[in-house]
């Protein structure tokens, strides 16, 4: 029995490697080579990826069908909007929020009163999927066009990657605390503070061989501010999947589960990510 354990441990992170080691190349070549145009598709993809996953979870009326395409298509132009003209984030929310709002409250004549309080809370689930995946993730295209951007673009997820990996074996090696049983019982406090080492020792040696001319104030500052509030948004996401009483919020990734699973933390950290710049200039 512990020899068939440690085998199905071991082909699961096997496919969490390979599956994340193609990914990362195709990103990178994206945020590399790709441009605005690229970055901009690629950031409408997998935020729409994402809300499908999100709609999934929320979505349990018989109209969901509706709902979920109405989701996908806002998503979808939200995220171009906001990459090919990125000060019209407020302009993009008003339009998203009042088309959703007006198209629940057409949708409403086709439920029972009784329903209506399970139609009004999939509406709420619905814009707060909205700003939390869509307008979130977004910034990734600015980060991209900052200045020396493809750097940043790059060294962000390096940060949010080694994190991952560093919170991961830290984890299973020095593990003992607990940081959040109630919502996910397997991360602990020491994984989380190799996380934050892990991500601050890969923005130090990606100074010193590749990006000479950062600030050693962002490089030292960014991985820990980062690095903390993408660890938030990966307990954001199992507390909604706790709450719908799922494991994974997908399945199209293996080893990783779905896009959401993959990219909860950056969700959080592109925001972050887009202020520290605008703060170091």
């Amino acid at each position: 029995m512990t020899s068939r354990i440690w085998t199905n441990a071991s082909s699961e992170l096997q496919k969490r490697v390979i599956t994340g080691t193609i990914g990362a190349a195709l990103f990178m070549l994206i945020v590399i080579f790709g441009g605005l145009i690229g970055i901009t598709f690629l950031t409408a993809i997998l935020a729409t990826a994402m809300v499908n996953e999100f709609a999934t979870l929320t979505l349990q009326l018989p109209d969901k069908t509706e709902k979920r395409y109405g989701l996908l298509t806002l998503a979808w132009f939200a995220c171009l909007i906001n990459g090919f003209s990125p000060r019209s984030e407020f302009e993009v929310l008003l339009v998203c929020f009042f088309l959703l709002t007006g198209a629940f409250l057409y949708m409403a004549k086709r439920h029972p009163a009784e329903d209506f309080g399970a139609h009004l809370r999939e509406l709420m689930a619905s814009l707060f999927g909205l700003f939390y995946i869509v307008f979130l993730f977004s910034h990734l295209p600015k980060v991209h066009q900052s200045a020396n951007g493809v750097h940043w673009s790059i060294l962000f997820f390096l940060i949010i990657w080694a994190g991952d990996t560093g919170a991961y074996f830290g984890g299973r090696r020095y593990g003992k605390r607990k940081l959040y049983p109630e919502i996910s019982p397997k991360k602990t406090v020491e994984g989380s503070v190799a996380g934050l080492l892990s991500g601050l020792g890969v923005a130090v040696i990606y100074k010193l061989l590749l990006f000479r001319g950062a600030n050693w104030g962002a490089i030292l500052i960014i991985p820990l501010l980062v690095g903390a509030v993408a660890q938030t948004g990966d307990l954001v996401e199992s507390f909604i999947k706790r709450a719908f009483g799922v494991k994974d919020s997908g399945t199209l990734l293996p080893g990783h589960g779905g896009f959401l699973d993959r990219f909860d933390s950056v969700i959080f950290g592109l925001p972050v990510m887009y202020a520290c710049l605008r703060m170091f200039g």
